[in-house]
């Protein structure tokens, strides 16, 4: 059995938890893109992960990780969340292998990634990671890959054809020697990806989806979008094997959110936005920016759904807005004079006005309102809930 767990809207949808709780049924759970630019918080009930790089697998049942070739993987980070697991659940280590063929965030990336950030006409937001960077060396194919640093002069050539195709200066041997001490604490985590296709192709394995279908580098809002395909198109490339995906579970939030620059519809203003960012904690795991806030948005989930041909829904922070009188959904958009139910692409959300319909709050997710809410979801998305999450905890969610 093979499935994957995406996000449908613009990340921040609560995947870690769902990916924590689904991998209890399977052997491994196994990341396929983005890099530390993503932040999955799981909560144990009596401790708290926020997983960048590594799998969101449920270490308490000792659930083996993978983080894949199509994965861009910052050593700093790596090392800091594996000395996290070890304070917890000390064997966790074991546990994780690593594709030698992974990309590795040189440093200079992150002071690149903000100076083109800055250079741009309209800034897009980045986390300022180097995420964008590593793949575009990638594709310039002056990347530096984790097998380079096992050998030193290769790795060495690599870093001074950087400095010659972005004309900065680096210190190339000081930038190799942290970078080599570093991957010595690691090295014993390397796997070949092909060894590694040949140790799981016949387990039962869950793909940890990055951010959302909205951010795409593809089909997302560009170029309002990450750096790579974080929808289920993603899983192939990512574990550079054709694997059969079965299943493609869908994540999306009661309301909306999103971090960084580009259009959103739906977004609250003032108040009211503040209010909805308290009440659901709404801030980036992983850069701490408040997230914007805004109602949920079909014409957009049609979208998400239907790209990343998702056969199954779950839905998170339903319980965040217990207490509203009134929950508003958008169901339509008004542009050029005319009503339009769905997109066919995402260039024009920027001038389009939400068409909303209103739906009683409810007190408790066992309510007849919180019913007639999920009701009209799957009918208008064509396909069923088979999880709701009913707080924050990997053990708060109910199987539909």
């Amino acid at each position: 059995m093979k499935a994957t767990v995406i996000g449908l809207q613009w990340g921040d949808e609560g995947k870690g938890k769902i990916v924590t709780h689904l991998s209890k049924d399977y052997d491994c759970v196994v990341r396929y893109s983005g890099g530390s630019n993503a932040g999955h918080t799981v909560d144990y009930g009596d401790f708290r992960i926020v997983h960048h790089l590594l799998p969101s697998a449920d270490l308490k049942r000792q659930k083996m990780m993978y983080i894949g070739p199509g994965v861009v993987v910052d050593l700093d980070v790596l090392l800091q969340e594996i000395e996290q697991i070890d304070q917890y659940l000390p064997y966790a280590r074991r546990l994780l292998r690593i594709s030698r063929q992974a990309h590795v965030v040189v440093p200079v990336y992150k002071e690149l990634d903000e100076i083109i950030d800055r250079s741009r006409l309209s800034a897009i937001g980045t986390t300022r990671r180097g995420i964008g960077l590593s793949y575009a060396n990638r594709a310039l194919r002056c990347g530096l890959r984790f097998q380079d640093l096992e050998e030193p002069d290769r790795a060495r050539n690599l870093l001074q054809e950087l400095s010659r195709v972005w004309k900065i200066s680096i210190d190339c041997e000081k930038v190799l020697n942290q970078m080599l001490a570093k991957y010595d604490l690691v090295r014993d985590l390397m796997i070949d990806s092909i060894e590694a296709i040949r140790a799981l192709k016949d387990k039962n394995l869950l793909f940890e989806g990055t951010q959302g279908v909205l951010l795409d580098v593809d089909v997302g809002t560009y170029p309002y979008v990450t750096s790579t395909n974080c929808s289920s198109t993603g899983v192939q490339a990512g574990f550079s094997w054709p694997v059969k995906v079965d299943h493609i579970y869908g994540v999306m939030k009661a309301y909306t959110t999103r971090v960084g620059e580009g259009p959103f519809p739906t977004e609250l203003k003032g108040e009211e936005q503040e209010k909805l960012r308290k009440l659901g904690g709404e801030y980036g795991a992983t850069t701490g920016r408040p997230r914007r806030c805004g109602w949920l948005d079909l014409v957009l989930l049609r979208y998400a759904v239907e790209f990343s041909n998702c056969n199954s829904l779950i839905m998170t922070k339903a319980d965040v807005l217990a207490g509203y009188d009134k929950v508003p959904v958008c169901v339509a958009y008004k542009i050029n004079g005319r009503t339009i139910e769905e997109m066919n692409n995402l260039t024009n959300i920027d001038a389009v006005e939400p068409v909303y319909e209103s739906f009683d709050g409810w007190e408790s997710l066992q309510s007849t309102e919180f019913e007639r809410f999920v009701t009209k979801i799957e009918r208008e998305l064509g396909i069923k809930f088979s999880y709701i999450s009913t707080g924050p905890r990997i053990d708060e969610i109910i199987k539909i």
